[in-house]
């Protein structure tokens, strides 16, 4: 029963505000369906209590009208700004003054209606533009000017006949504009909950672009030294972890004779290839800078110089149009109570025997350099 009841809210709902529109356009929609509500109940509490004339709930009567139609108009064509703008003239201008003159006054309960209407239209309107300003300028002026205009001609407005229907009035009218706060107030939580999730969501993007190379979409030298700090607890305890840095040999002659462009492309093509592999191992890879690489794998030395082979062989099948991706491979196991400048500077050294080697190999830094002469040449 429970389901059912719930089930037919959200359909009713849905078909006052819609599924698709935005929060604002939500409550929008959904004052201009209770304000006609609103107005249509006014008229009959008025008309069963004798509270004023036949003409003023006629007019509250064809004010319903108008904004179930201005409701219509938002709802299923689209003209939601414009009808909030409409509403907003409509209501400060005409029906909220005629309330004021045949709902007994200040006596009354349009100032509340006012201080509702007032909120809405904070709500709604553009936040720059003269429209906006008008209105909430008129929102303003206008109580001020029918308190002057009352005080100056009292006998313009009709008092109550008796207490017992001000009370009933005004305690009708006061659970009809919480009703309209609620609304209103529901509409704005629901903008800033929406608001809140989309910056959420903007900063955990902005906080993954900048822990990312911009050019390759590996961790950035900032990122990649965090994993390696990350990691030192496990290395206290005895992980085995290896760090590999990959060097592009030859790169500036390959930006020098083919452009920067084509340099771009190594680059990436050699990241794609290196974040594969990475992946493949359970590793970690980043760009550290320039035509440098490196990866982060909880292997030991062994492992370290397979995936150093089967880099090499995917960067030898995936020839590009001036030969194949060559590069220098530095290799150094973590030590525990080592720190991590310490660690990079041994894998550096490592990097550097195999570029002195003449490049196109891998070396550690406790162990031989490894040749691999029988690689093609760029060409």
């Amino acid at each position: 029963m429970k389901r059912l009841i719930s089930q037919g809210y959200q359909t009713v709902w849905q078909l006052i505000v819609g599924r698709r529109s935005s929060p604002l356009q939500r409550m929008h929609l959904a004052f201009l369906f209770f304000a006609a509500l609103v107005g249509l109940a006014s008229a009959v509490f008025n008309l069963a209590l004798a509270l004023t004339s036949p003409h003023h709930n006629g007019a509250l009567l064809v004010f319903s009208s108008i904004v179930i139609w201005m409701w219509y108009r938002a709802r299923w064509h689209g003209e939601a700004r414009r009808m909030a703008w409409w509403l907003c003239l409509l209501t400060l201008f005409v029906i909220l003054p005629l309330n004021w003159l045949f709902n007994q006054g200040m006596q009354g309960p349009t100032l509340m209606f006012f201080l509702m209407a007032a909120a809405y239209a904070l709500g709604v309107m553009p936040h720059d533009g003269w429209q906006r300003r008008l209105v909430l300028m008129g929102f303003v002026v206008m109580p001020l000017l029918l308190l002057m205009l009352e005080n100056a001609n009292p006998h313009w407005i009709a008092p109550y006949s008796e207490r017992v229907g001000q009370a009933l009035d005004l305690g009708v009218s006061y659970l009809l504009n919480v009703a309209i706060l609620i609304v209103i107030v529901s509409g704005h939580m629901v903008r800033i909950q929406r608001e809140q999730q989309r910056s959420a969501s903007y900063a955990a993007q902005l906080e993954t672009l900048a822990r990312l190379d911009s050019l390759t979409g590996l961790l950035n030298h900032g990122a990649f030294h965090a994993e390696l700090q990350s990691r030192l607890p496990d290395i206290a305890k005895g992980k085995p972890y290896v760090l590999l840095s990959c060097d592009l040999d030859y790169f500036k002659h390959l930006n020098d004779t083919y452009g920067h462009p084509y340099g771009d492309e190594v680059i990436r093509t050699f990241a794609g290839l290196l974040r594969q592999t990475a992946e493949e191992a359970g590793g970690v890879a980043g760009r550290c800078g320039g035509e440098e690489f490196a990866v982060l794998l909880s292997t030991g030395l062994e492992q370290a110089k397979a995936f150093d082979r089967q880099l090499r062989v995917l960067c030898h099948d995936h020839c590009m149009r001036h030969g194949a991706i060559r590069f220098s491979s530095g290799l150094a196991s973590a030590v525990p109570g080592e720190t991590i400048p310490r660690w990079t500077e041994r894998v550096d050294r490592a990097l550097y025997m195999a570029k002195a080697a003449g490049r196109n190999r891998l070396a550690t830094c406790d162990t031989s350099i490894s040749p691999l002469n029988d690689w093609p040449s760029v060409t």
